[in-house]
């Protein structure tokens, strides 16, 4: 089948003389000569082992490329990153040292907050003391003023009794003043009062032995019954004891019984401990350096060899989980 030929580009003539298209006709070789030839389909190379290996080697040389490509790039992310993570670190720095200063500063403002309050609680409570100790002096000076009050008012009413002693002594030469007045109305007073003290000092001594009489009898009869009373008792305390000492008498017969045989039991183990001793010093090769009577350093020989055999034991059963776990695990 023929082309046609209006599929086909146009050709291009060069006008002018062929010296000066000399130029554009080596231009246009050299772009043929660097086209890439399209060869059909079943003109393609056989894979040849000399083929294969060059292809081989040509893969090899665009991954030695990519290769060093990649390790430039690899070099420059590096010294990128060695940037960053410097300066990372001095940004870390920094942090820790403003997290520091901070905290510092934080201690100081809680620290003076905490002398600010413990001063701001003790003017308080100084001024609360010094409210309270002002209202006690306020009060007292109330009470001074009540009191004053009352004196000026008992001085108005003993006016009259002053008139009247006063009155007294103008009538009365024998009184130079109301004191003298006072003083012998004081000295009656005290006679009278002195009489009427001896008067019921005697009553209360005859009272008092009346009583004395009448508890003396009664205290003889109480004596005499609470000695029927003691002697009642005495005798059922007699039969008491002496059947709680019929008792204890069979329970000491009692305990004699069983002292003597722990003593056996008792000797027994002395000798069981001794022997266990001797024979513990004799396997651990082991002076017998204790006395046969001192059984509390025995016992605490035989409690150091049965800690030895425990402590054995554990070591024992440990390397034999040990050894049964490394079974386990190569099985």
């Amino acid at each position: 089948m023929k082309k046609s030929l209006k599929d086909l580009a146009p050709i291009a003539i060069p006008h002018g003389a062929p010296v000066e298209s000399t130029a554009e006709y080596f231009k246009s070789l050299m772009e043929t000569s660097r086209m890439v030839k399209k060869y059909p389909v079943w003109d393609v190379a056989r894979p040849t082992p000399q083929v294969l290996m060059e292809q081989a080697r040509r893969d090899l040389m665009e991954a030695d490329e990519k290769l060093a490509l990649k390790r430039d790039e690899e070099q420059e992310n590096r010294i990128a990153m060695d940037v960053k993570w410097q300066d990372l670190r001095e940004k870390e720095m920094l942090l820790k040292d403003s997290f520091i200063s901070f905290n510092k500063f934080i201690r100081e403002n809680q620290e003076k907050r905490d002398r600010a309050e413990r001063k701001m609680a003790d003017d308080n409570e100084a001024l609360e003391r010094k409210t309270r100790e002002t209202e006690a002096i306020r009060q007292r000076v109330a009470e001074m003023e009540e009191v004053k009050q009352l004196m000026e008012k008992q001085v108005k009413d003993y006016t009259i009794y002053e008139d009247y002693l006063m009155s007294v002594v103008h009538n009365y030469p024998e009184f130079k003043q109301p004191l003298d007045v006072l003083n012998r109305y004081e000295a009656l007073a005290a006679a009278k009062s002195t009489l009427a003290e001896r008067q019921e000092r005697d009553l209360e001594m005859l009272e008092s032995a009346r009583q004395e009489i009448a508890a003396l009898t009664e205290e003889k009869k109480l004596s005499i019954m609470g000695l029927n009373n003691t002697l009642a008792d005495l005798r059922w305390r007699y039969d008491k004891v002496r059947n709680r000492v019929i008792k204890w008498e069979l329970a000491l017969n009692r305990l004699k019984e069983t002292a003597a045989k722990r003593h056996v039991e008792l000797c027994h183990v002395q000798s069981a401990i001794w022997s266990l001793y001797v024979k513990i010093c004799k396997q651990k090769a082991l002076a017998i350096d204790v006395k046969s009577g001192d059984f509390e350093q025995q016992l605490v020989v035989i409690m150091r060899a049965l800690l030895e055999l425990k402590r054995i034991y554990k070591i024992a059963q440990r390397r034999s989980k040990e050894k049964d776990a490394e079974s386990t695990q190569t099985s």
